[in-house]
């Protein structure tokens, strides 16, 4: 199980993105907790088609939970058909990461 945090830079104590499919990072924990890589968002700036990308993307690196501040349609409906579950929050990551490992 891997989760994937929407943030806007590319470090622990970075707010988490109201983007969610546009957010310019994603960072990547372990089911424990652990930071695991840091994913730069390589759609974030393209028009269109950018939700159902980066589903695609998250879920062929395995992410099975998703936080972000807001999920678009598209971005939501591709994570879920891929099984992933969608967590809308807000904050910073390091506080979103302990709560869910917890």
């Amino acid at each position: 199980m891997k989760i994937a945090i929407a943030t806007e830079n590319n470090d622990l104590s970075s707010e988490i993105s109201t983007q969610g499919a546009r957010a310019l990072f994603f960072l990547i924990f372990s089911e424990d907790g652990n930071l695991i890589e840091i994913l730069e968002n390589p759609y974030s700036s393209k028009e269109s088609h950018v939700g159902p990308d980066v589903a695609s993307m998250l879920s062929k690196i395995n992410v099975t939970k998703v936080v972000a501040g807001r999920f678009g349609p598209k971005f939501k409906e591709g994570l879920e058909g891929n099984h992933v579950e969608c967590i809308e929050q807000t904050g910073f990551a390091t506080q979103a990461i302990k709560e869910l490992v917890d």
